[in-house]
């Protein structure tokens, strides 16, 4: 179908009686063209709009229309309306299709943007929509190869026009994937199983694979470059490990974690401001205790009670007397250096030092005991083997007849002092043990404290059987070496006792409670500590801190009290030490009556021997000069009401007389 119309104007027909149009009628006529154009873009999409829905599976790939309005034959014959060609319409079917509609300007300009493709649901009644507008503008063509000289021009690049998005729903075989993702093999995709060669494995970086998979995957690398599969980590065939899991799902608990992490640092705030709030009120009382002697003696000498006054300071003279130490014996233990430990046996009156074990079929470190006061080699056999590491701790439990030995080793033995036999070998972890302590109450409870920060109680009937393990100041990022562990027998303030644990870099309490519970205590000192003793006697804590740029080395004696709930050290003298220190010593406290303690440290920097009495405040009253360092020191308090000092370096042992002046 073809209307034509003939031109107005005689001279725009050329010689071969073709129409032309005219030069000046050429922008008026693309803009009919164009406006029509656009109409019929805005109908075509009104009539998609309006037009139901049909199965997805309707569709067909070959059913399109193409409808090109070709303003060059237009013009060529003259008419102001626009010519589309239709092609294929006779071969759509009834069914969704796709309609791609192209403009094209006048003197051969090309549009720049991208075709248009719009999807219909229905093609038929677009068609009939088309035919209606065949009498005025339209030209069909089947495109037969007899028509094909009616399209006179190329098709060119199509103005695209947009469609409304469609709300894409997850399907099912999506879901089922996600869900599947836990339990498919990362190397073949295929699900693994719980037995068989393609079970579920892991390496040691925690990716799971099929056994087959990862074997096949490492046998076809060298063994030098073998390695995880998803994160390249370094592995090997002996860190396949099996996963006993029908489905592996892992739940996302980043946020909980966060959480509880900030709780925890809430809670450790909260502590920390319990144990100032109580350090501050212990000063208070101390303060206003202080303020009141005061006031008293005021207005004793107000009253000018000379009698009074000198009865008071004849009372407060006999309280102070003077403690002098003098050398008893200078004993060679062995020739080698190797000697770090003291441990004093009361019942036995037995002398325990670490030394080097002079036997060449046994080497290693050995105990030696020295009968006292003759401070002699005992009867039986003048050493024990104990381990192959040097001995850096000795407690002996509260019936005397057991001692226990913390090397730098990853075990600790319990021998019989009397039958000088090993009891029993304990092994509680991997890393190296610095200390070890027995229980005053439970007398079989034996506390082991290790190089990360770890202390391990066991009863040693059951050595195989670990009863607790308490990772000391883990929470606060304390991971330093457990020093020194000292057993709270219980008192008043704490009924049911506990145990002291000296760290390098903070000080706790462990208490019982009455159901046999444990609570943990940080107890307000800092610094960087060495050493620490308890006297149960004195109920006073000697601790030792090490010195720094600015200051000495601190001997602290406290009593542990408890005040609002809170533990606390309650600091009743404190003495300065030596300006440097380089290896790890230990001082000692010895009691001598509710009034008079007695504190002994080696000053490394004057390489002297030093006594402290309380009743004499930070005075130092002895210094005794040495020629060795001095590792440890340990009171001895013998049956007829004399008391020694031992003092222990690297090859000798001095034994010192405490005589009162």
């Amino acid at each position: 179908m073809e209307q034509q119309e003939e031109p107005d104007d005689p001279a725009s027909v050329g010689a071969d009686d073709q129409p032309v149009p005219p030069q000046h009628d050429a922008v008026a006529v693309d803009g009919n063209l164009r406006d029509n154009s656009y109409e019929l873009f805005e109908v075509a999409e009104e009539v998609v709009e309006t037009l139901p829905p049909e199965p997805a599976d309707s569709l067909q790939d070959d059913s399109v229309i193409h409808v090109a309005v070709e303003p060059a034959r237009a013009i060529q014959q003259d008419v102001s309306s626009p010519v589309i060609v239709i092609n294929n319409i006779n071969n759509v079917p009834e069914v969704q299709a796709t309609i791609e509609i192209s403009t094209e300007q006048v003197n051969g300009q090309q549009d720049d943007d991208d075709p248009v493709t719009i999807p219909l649901e229905e093609s038929r009644p677009l068609a009939d929509l088309m035919l209606q507008w065949a009498d005025q503008y339209v030209e069909l063509s089947d495109g037969s190869p007899n028509n094909s000289e009616q399209q006179i021009t190329p098709r060119r690049k199509k103005r695209k026009r947009t469609t409304s998005e469609k709300k894409v729903i997850d399907s099912p075989i999506q879901s089922k994937e996600e869900d599947d993702e836990g339990l498919l093999c990362p190397i073949c995709f295929d699900a693994w199983t719980l037995t068989g060669d393609h079970r579920v494995v892991s390496l040691k970086c925690g990716h799971l694979f099929g056994m087959s998979c990862i074997k096949r995957w490492m046998q076809n690398n060298p063994a030098a470059t073998r390695g995880c599969a998803t994160c390249k980590a370094r592995a090997t065939m002996r860190d396949i490990r099996f996963i006993y899991a029908r489905a592996i799902k892992a739940l996302d608990n980043t946020r909980e974690e966060e959480l509880l992490e900030d709780l925890n640092r809430e809670k450790l705030k909260v502590i920390d401001l319990n144990t100032k709030l109580s350090v501050a009120n212990m000063k208070l009382l101390e303060q206003s205790e202080k303020i009141d002697t005061l006031e008293r003696k005021l207005q004793t000498y107000g009253q000018g009670a000379e009698l009074g006054r000198s009865q008071y300071e004849q009372g407060a003279g006999d309280h102070r007397h003077s403690y002098k130490l003098s050398l008893e014996r200078n004993i060679e233990i062995t020739r080698e250096p190797g000697c770090r430990a003291l441990a004093y046996s009361a019942k036995h009156q037995l002398l325990l030092v670490s030394q080097k074990s002079t036997q060449p079929l046994f080497p290693g470190f050995s105990i030696r005991m020295l009968q006292v006061p003759g401070f002699v080699a005992s009867a039986g056999a003048a050493s024990m083997l104990v381990s192959s590491r040097s001995v850096r701790d000795i407690a002996i439990d509260a019936s005397d007849d057991l001692f226990a030995c913390a090397a730098m080793e990853r075990m600790v033995k319990v021998f019989s002092i009397q039958n000088r036999s090993v009891q029993c070998t304990i092994t509680p972890s991997q890393d190296p043990l610095w200390s070890c302590a027995f229980d005053k109450e439970r007398s079989k409870f034996l506390y082991l404290g290790s190089q990360r920060g770890s202390v391990y109680v066991y009863d040693i009937r059951q050595p195989d059987q670990l009863l607790e393990e308490f990772r000391v100041g883990h929470a606060h990022n304390d991971f330093t070496g457990v020093v020194k562990i000292c057993p709270v027998e219980p008192t008043s303030t704490i009924p049911c006792g506990g145990f002291l644990v000296c760290k390098l870099k903070s000080i706790w309490f462990y208490e019982y409670t009455p159901t046999q519970q444990m609570e943990s205590h940080a107890l307000n000192l800092t610094g960087a500590f060495s050493a620490m003793s308890y006297n149960p006697d004195s109920g006073l804590i000697l601790i030792s801190i090490r010195p720094t740029a600015d200051k000495p080395t601190t001997l602290v004696l406290a009593t542990l009290d408890k005040l609002n709930g809170v533990f606390v050290l309650n600091t009743q003298h404190t003495f300065e030490g030596s300006r440097v220190q380089t290896i790890m010593y230990r001082c000692a406290q010895v009691y001598l009556n509710e009034a008079d303690t007695l504190v002994v440290s080696y000053l490394e920097d004057s390489k002297k021997l030093a006594t402290w009495c309380t009743n004499r405040g930070r005075l130092r009253m002895q210094q005794l000069p040495m020629s060795e360092s001095i590792l440890d020191i340990c009171p001895i308090r013998a049956n007829p009401g004399q008391t020694y000092l031992a003092a222990l370096s690297e090859c000798r042992c001095r034994i010192y007389r405490l005589n009162t002046e």
